[in-house]
Parts: structure tokens; C-alpha cells; sequence
């Protein structure tokens, strides 16, 4: 089974490699991220499925271009979604919709072998428009949001 890379919210393409294969300098960079506290109200944790999956806010690296051209990603052995911690409004609200929908398609199996989202491309360009689309949902219906949560654990 191959790793997954990180994901970019700018759709640039980025190449599979298993971890044996994994340049050093890819693996410097991973370990290099600034962590920095949670912003005050922001989460810290997401329940994927039957995982607790950690959100970790990070500051992007300029020197390394670590997260410069995206604005998260999920690491999915790590158990974890890492978001840039100056995101604010609609592009915090849609990065960490974006890489929680990554962690559904990675628990549900959807970009295995033999799943309809085994293309890393396929899986970011669906997982891209999904996100933008439910944002516009959400956006323009207020009351849709609600309506959910109202309705979520009402017996059928």
C-alpha cells in the first residue's frame, strides 16, 4: 500500500512514493513544521469514523515552502489534519471541511486499490468540489446546518 502525500487545496499535483522511497528531504520537511497553540475556539480533535483524528494548527515555512501552497493537509498513518493557523472566515471553515472529507475517503476505503478514488487526482478533484459545494450549502441556507443537528439522532 502506498503512503499518501499530503493534499493541496490548490489542486497542484504531487507524486505518490511509498516511505522507503520518500526523498530525505521530504521527510526533513514533514518533521520541521512549526506547531503553534490552537487559536482561541478552534478545534483540536475531529471524529473520523471510528477514528479521533487531531487537528494540529501550524505557521506555513517559507524557507523549507512547507504548506506555501496549500492551506492544510491530512496525514493519514499520523492520524492527523494540519491546517495553516492564519486562515480565517470561509478559507479556515473550508480547509478543515476539505481534509476532514479526505479522512472520510481514506476510512471508508475509497482510494485503495480498486476504489472509485484510487487516483490521488480523482480523490482531489472530488473531495475539492464536494467541499466547495457543501460550503455553498451551508452558506446559502442557514438554517441547513441546524436542521441536521436538530434532526441527526431522531429515530427514524
Amino acid at each position: 500500500m502506498q503512503d499518501k502525500l499530503p493534499k493541496t487545496k490548490t489542486g497542484t499535483k504531487r507524486t505518490k512514493k511509498s516511505p522507503s522511497a520518500m526523498s530525505a528531504n521530504k521527510k526533513k520537511l514533514l518533521t520541521s513544521i512549526t506547531t503553534v497553540q490552537a487559536p482561541e475556539g478552534e478545534p483540536t480533535q475531529v471524529k473520523v469514523g471510528y477514528r479521533d483524528i487531531k487537528i494540529e494548527w501550524i505557521t506555513p515555512d517559507f524557507k523549507t515552502d512547507t504548506l506555501t501552497d496549500c492551506f492544510g493537509w491530512y496525514l493519514a498513518r499520523e492520524g492527523k489534519i494540519q491546517v495553516q493557523n492564519s486562515l480565517g472566515g470561509q478559507e479556515k471553515a473550508n480547509t478543515v471541511l476539505h481534509e476532514v472529507l479526505h479522512a472520510c475517503v481514506y476510512g471508508s476505503g475509497l482510494n485503495q486499490a480498486g476504489g472509485a478514488l484510487k487516483e490521488e487526482d480523482s480523490e482531489e478533484i472530488v473531495v475539492n468540489q464536494i467541499t466547495n459545494y457543501l460550503m455553498g450549502v451551508f452558506r446559502d441556507n442557514p438554517w441547513f446546518l441546524d436542521y441536521l443537528k436538530k434532526n441527526i439522532n431522531e429515530p427514524s
